[in-house]
């Protein structure tokens, strides 16, 4: 299933700003650098659940999770994030590895992902592995 991401409008006000106020006095290349840098990493993302795991789509990054790494899927912040809202998902997977996105509806993106993978169980916003 195919999950849009959610993306905040001040943080596109802020890097609107950020690139029009040295554009506006004449540096373009310090304006169009980080745009394009900013345009590679974060612009478009999406996020795909597939049969065997979730394909992370950021600019030109490209990150596959597969389900049965993933230990747990809750709220919060504060990990490695391409994300472009404060609302964001944090997925720890792997042995110490974690990310943050933002899809536009948590609910469905979270059902989603525990329809898949079998070893996830919900407890309240979020979902665990249960290890044996």
């Amino acid at each position: 299933m195919h999950h849009k991401a959610k993306i905040d409008w001040w943080i596109v006000a802020a890097v609107t700003v950020g690139v029009m106020v040295p554009a506006a006095q004449g540096q373009y290349l310090v304006a169009l650098l980080p745009l394009l840098i900013l345009l590679s990493c974060c612009a478009p993302q999406s996020y795909d659940t597939e049969a065997e795991g979730l394909l992370i789509r950021a600019g030109l990054v490209r990150r596959f999770i597969p389900y049965r790494s993933i230990t747990f899927i809750g709220p919060g912040s504060g990990a490695y994030s391409l994300a472009l809202s404060v609302d964001q998902v944090r997925i720890q997977y792997g042995p110490a590895s974690e990310i943050a996105i933002a899809p536009a509806d948590p609910a469905r993106f979270l059902a989603d992902i525990e329809s898949h993978a079998a070893h996830l169980r919900r407890c309240g916003r979020n979902l665990s592995a249960l290890f044996a």
